[in-house]
């Protein structure tokens, strides 16, 4: 059992931890602020989908995002 993207309708069992300034550039279209549900997927579209060169850096004691 997982979730379902209300992107693309896919089911996903890893939840990725989005910091909020990102999350609300990227969320599904009309949900509130902090709402809604993105596959892995979806959410690297998004970000991608800006133009502009950025970059993660995900271990276990820090989460940056640069875009």
């Amino acid at each position: 059992m997982g979730c379902v993207c209300q992107e693309c309708g896919r089911e996903f069992k890893v939840d990725l931890n989005i910091p909020n300034r990102i999350w609300e550039k990227i969320k599904p279209a009309g949900k509130d602020k902090g709402a809604g549900l993105l596959c892995g997927s979806c959410i690297m579209n998004k970000i991608e989908s800006f133009g502009e060169y950025g970059f993660m850096d995900v271990d276990e004691d820090s989460f940056n995002v640069l875009i």
